[in-house]
């Protein structure tokens, strides 16, 4: 994308969102070197009251949507916004969660308990069939859920609703890394050697999800039908970062992987980046893993559906592409054939988890983000650390 379209849909943005009262978000153009603010609209503010009454804060970017939850502590509103079309799907109450009210009791931002969103469409049409996927987190409990919601433009807001998975304690534990919609298929990086599809079920009827085609899970729900394919790196042999652990919560801790991240370059193959930091002492007590400082990332190429295949293959080299990582937006990567857009070709945009400052009015700078360059190996970070990536979408 060149430098010219960039700066059009900056401006695009700001003419139309520049009318508000109460809430203010800033961007950090990158070909640009420079912040840009901007207001939420009127209908907004009107239609979310308790944007008035309390904190409110993008918590993830997913395909060109803001994920937003504003409001009190205790009750938020949670809602999608795109800053292009105002188009705005508000998503089912955070309170129907199931251990929401362990948050409440403990005097917690219950926002906190949103660990991951991502948003796709399983239709060539961006605001059809519109699918939010969220991973919830009770850390009080050591708990983890997968929940689904049609977000279709046909479906009536107060008929929507999270539809919750779990798989008796498979995926919980802090084991979901990354989602990724690519090809028809929603792809779940997962870091869990005890991980076993038959015991995932719906928690909410404690029946199975669906079944499992050629390793593929066709999930089907009341509000939609997902082709599903769960990625266990701690069983792929050639993933050689893995190191297991007796501690299965912390073993990417010990290995030295901060994150691991899904995209799709562009020439539509899926990739796996790991961010590598300084590992961490079996014998370490502190378990701020913020401390250490990320020190590589390198890239695979997954080769396919088939369990039997060699799945990961390295990559060295992002030729004229960049890529842009993040553990509270989807992963994405770009032309950069020149520096017009103000991107390096054949590097690697990261930021690291910021979500606990993305509520705090301050702009808060970390050391860990930055810039990778894959050919000299080495890392630099000439930029004020955005918690987020937004990659805007254009829509017809």
């Amino acid at each position: 994308m060149a430098k010219e379209t960039l700066v059009d849909i900056m401006d695009m943005i700001l003419k139309r969102v520049g009318i508000g009262d109460y809430v203010r978000f800033n961007f950090y153009s990158l070909s640009e070197g420079r912040f840009y603010s901007f207001k939420l609209p009127t209908h907004i503010l009107n239609k979310y009251p308790k944007v008035s009454h309390g904190v409110t804060f993008c918590c993830a970017t997913s395909n060109g949507w803001l994920v937003l939850v504003a409001g009190p502590d205790h009750n938020p509103d949670m809602f999608l916004f795109d800053p292009i079309s105002e188009i705005d799907v508000r998503l089912p109450p955070l309170t129907t969660i199931p251990f929401s009210s362990t948050y409440i009791e403990e005097h917690c931002r219950i926002a906190c308990m949103i660990y991951t969103v991502y948003v796709f469409s399983i239709s060539d049409d961006p605001t059809r069939n519109l699918i939010t996927v969220t991973v919830f987190g009770d850390v009080l409990n050591d708990e983890e859920l997968l929940a689904f919601c049609n977000c279709d433009i046909g479906v009536k807001e107060e008929e929507r609703s999270w539809k919750i998975f779990d798989a008796d304690g498979a995926i919980s534990g802090y084991n979901t890394e990354s989602m990724l919609f690519h090809d028809g298929v929603l792809y779940i990086l997962i870091s869990n050697k005890n991980y076993d599809f038959n015991n995932f079920k719906s928690s909410q009827d404690d029946k199975r999800i669906g079944d499992e085609i050629n390793h593929v899970i066709i999930l089907k729900t009341d509000c939609c039908e997902v082709k599903m394919k769960i990625i266990d790196i701690v069983k792929h042999n050639t993933a050689p970062h893995i190191r297991p652990c007796d501690n299965k919560l912390r073993f990417i801790a010990y290995s030295g992987l901060r994150y691991v991240y899904l995209a799709k370059s562009i020439t539509g193959e899926l990739l796996i980046i790991w961010n590598k930091t300084d590992p961490l002492s079996e014998h370490e007590d502190d378990y701020e893993l913020h401390i250490y400082h990320i020190s590589k990332l390198t890239i695979e190429r997954y080769q396919g559906i088939s369990k039997t295949s060699k799945d990961f293959e390295s990559i060295t080299s992002l030729d004229d592409q960049a890529l842009f990582v993040s553990p509270n937006s989807n992963s994405f990567s770009i032309p950069a054939r020149s520096d017009r857009n103000g991107c390096q070709a054949n590097c690697i945009y990261f930021t690291m988890d910021g979500i606990d400052a993305l509520y705090k009015k301050s702009l808060t700078l970390y050391r860990q983000s930055g810039i990778y360059l894959m050919q000299e190996e080495r890392i630099k970070r000439p930029f004020p650390n955005p918690p987020l990536w937004f990659q805007p979408q254009l829509r017809n």
